[in-house]
């Protein structure tokens, strides 16, 4: 990841349960930071760049999941594990879901 910023919203540290699914298949995995505009997570799998997916993140378990569609915008190849790197804007997002993850941000800054 060289270059200038160009992210929107500033991340923030976020390791919570996220589950990924691109056409049929589901992948479990944990977030690594998050913003109102996206999140990053690790994979254990390569996922294309511009690859849209159904994600569900569990930023509180008494709370239902933020409900979204990311788009893939960089993924890199972690250098301490088999996992990649993945960041990702939301592309979709229900204003309920956009409430949870405002209420979320909100509690953590």
């Amino acid at each position: 990841m060289v270059g200038q910023e160009k992210r929107s919203a500033p991340r923030l540290d976020c390791r919570v349960p996220i589950m990924c699914r691109r056409g049929s298949l589901f992948d479990n995995s944990q977030t690594m930071d998050i913003s109102q505009g996206g999140v990053g997570l690790l994979s254990p799998k390569f996922i294309p760049v511009k690859t849209n997916m159904i994600m569900e993140i569990a930023l509180n378990p008494r709370q239902e999941p933020v409900l979204c569609v990311g788009k893939v915008c960089w993924v890199q190849k972690s250098n301490y594990s088999d996992n990649y790197r993945v960041g990702m804007n939301f592309v979709d997002i229900s204003d309920e879901s956009k409430n949870r993850l405002a209420g979320y941000l909100d509690k953590v800054i």
